[in-house]
């Protein structure tokens, strides 16, 4: 099992049986009312409860209890969901016999602005009726992050012991299976077996997807990317939108949140969450305005259900399929797998949307590809080498000829549509090499859907004509197989498959 090492933090107040209401009180410098308890609450361990109590013992005022990572359930860093672990609070706050009330705070990007956001939380909550501030407020935590933060805000705090058990070994133990039971509180454990928690947190720390922090392992330069994102929102708006049915819509694999707002503003009477694993962009999810305050940001991996069955509207993929592939082992399987807990979480009638890179249809004819100069063969050469370079076998022959004083590379149709789709990709190109964008033809995503139990609404594709215009023309040029050598010039394959399924 893992060990926690906690920071050792000199205590503000002392904790411990001889002393009395009167001298906590005076040690403190506060007079409390309420008593603010803020944390994830993904468990309390026996050891975590009898220390809390410990703390509190001495100290009168109101218990309130902050949730923070609201939205954040079925990651790694974050395996249950809210409503889970305000069951978990409140069932810590019953067993003490006080007046509580339990509240719920999303994450926001700037540390600086995390104890007003806190405060202004529960205001907003409590119906203006809990108003924390230094004058009427300890905070009751064992965390060094959160202590320093409260303090730098003027608060006092109570710092109850971290000796024993608490919630990351119980997780842990959760995770591996072993005697978590005995670790963890009665109110704990009954929340943990009714809503099938062991499985979850099981399935969650072995996801070949997710690093420790339940988001996609770094390595792409998330500026950049993101602005190339962005910068194509009006053709996906256009792909996408007209599609959508329904009044809850969830966009997974939502990046930077710049289709939200559309879908905030095209959709004002509609819930819609948008989902994704990395954090980076969650955080520039979160900071965006959503016109209509009807959009909310959570983790989570797109492959898994996420959402109660029978619920959701429209689910949009946009450009995230390849990824799914690409980061499993190239394998199919785990596309399917999404298809299937997408369906489970749709409506009757609802829709899954599909935008995303296409496999050309003849994509084993063979080709010859001309680059412009030097530097794009020698980039041609490098992508030959290393695309697909997480697989088994990486790579893939071509053939080189010169031709009239000008090289000519022979591939397959699929494999230059890979590197047209990721020649110009320099920043990330560590991660983008390893992207297989064409994982389907049309005809072979209306084939999986439909034996997946969908109804096709829409399938086709079409090549970008800003692509076109501005990556492909006066850079390469492919021409078919006459015999061996270059023969006439061929279209440029399409760059964007658009699908569009029904759930009936």
């Amino acid at each position: 099992m893992r060990k926690t090492h906690v920071k050792k933090t000199p205590r503000q107040a002392p904790i411990g049986a001889l002393v009395t209401d009167s001298a906590m009180t005076e040690a403190l410098g506060v007079k409390p009312e309420f008593l603010l308890l803020v944390g994830r609450w993904h468990g309390v361990t026996r050891d975590q409860e009898r220390s809390l109590k410990r703390a509190l013992k001495h100290v009168a005022g109101k218990l309130v209890f902050v949730i923070t990572a609201d939205g954040q359930g079925g990651t790694k860093r974050h395996p249950l969901y809210s409503n889970e672990r305000k069951l978990i609070a409140e069932g810590f706050a019953r067993k003490l016999g006080r007046p509580y009330e339990i509240h719920a705070a999303a994450d926001i990007p700037d540390s600086l602005a995390w104890v007003g956001h806190i405060v202004d939380v529960v205001k907003l909550e409590s119906g203006e009726t809990t108003l924390l501030d230094p004058t009427n407020t300890v905070l009751v935590s064992s965390n060094p992050d959160v202590n320093t933060h409260f303090a730098k805000s003027g608060y006092k705090a109570i710092m109850p012991s971290t000796a024993g058990k608490l919630p990351i070994d119980l997780l842990q133990a959760v995770a591996t299976r072993s005697d978590w039971r005995a670790m963890a509180t009665k109110e704990t454990r009954e929340v943990f077996e009714l809503n099938d928690v062991e499985d979850r947190v099981v399935t969650l720390f072995s996801d070949v997807l997710l690093n420790d922090d339940g988001e996609l392992s770094h390595g792409r330069d998330f500026a950049v990317y993101s602005e190339g994102m962005d910068a194509s929102m009006a053709v996906k708006i256009q792909d996408i939108c007209p599609w959508i049915v329904g009044n809850y819509i969830v966009d997974k694999g939502c990046g930077t949140g710049t289709l939200l707002i559309h879908l905030s503003n095209l959709h004002p009477k509609a819930q819609i969450v948008g989902m994704d694993l990395s954090r980076d962009l969650l955080h520039r999810s979160e900071s965006q305005h959503y016109a209509n305050h009807n959009v909310a940001v959570v983790m989570g991996n797109i492959i898994h259900k996420r959402f109660a069955e029978g619920t959701v509207s429209t689910i949009i993929f946009s450009s995230v399929m390849h990824e799914v592939y690409s980061y499993n082992g190239y394998d199919r399987d785990q596309i399917r797998l999404a298809l299937k807990n997408a369906r489970l979480e749709l409506m009757l009638g609802g829709r899954i949307i599909i935008r995303d890179g296409v496999k050309p249809r003849d994509g084993d004819m063979l080709v010859w590809l001309k680059c412009k100069d030097a530097e794009l063969e020698e980039r041609f050469g490098k992508f030959a080498r290393e695309f697909k370079g997480k697989s088994a076998h990486p790579g893939f022959a071509y053939e080189e000829r010169v031709v009239g004083g000008v090289t000519h590379f022979r591939m397959t149709l699929h494999e230059a549509n890979e590197f047209l789709s990721k020649k110009d990709y320099v920043v990330n190109w560590a991660m983008e090499v390893n992207e297989e964008f064409g994982v389907w033809t049309t005809d072979e995503w209306a084939t999986e859907l439909t034996n997946l139990g969908y109804r096709m609404v829409h399938c086709g594709s079409y090549l970008n004509p800003w692509i076109e215009e501005n990556r492909y023309e006066g850079h390469v040029w492919l021409f078919a197989d006459d015999g061996g050598k270059p023969g006439e010039r061929l279209p440029y394959p399409d760059t964007t498959g658009v699908i569009v399924a029904e759930k009936v």
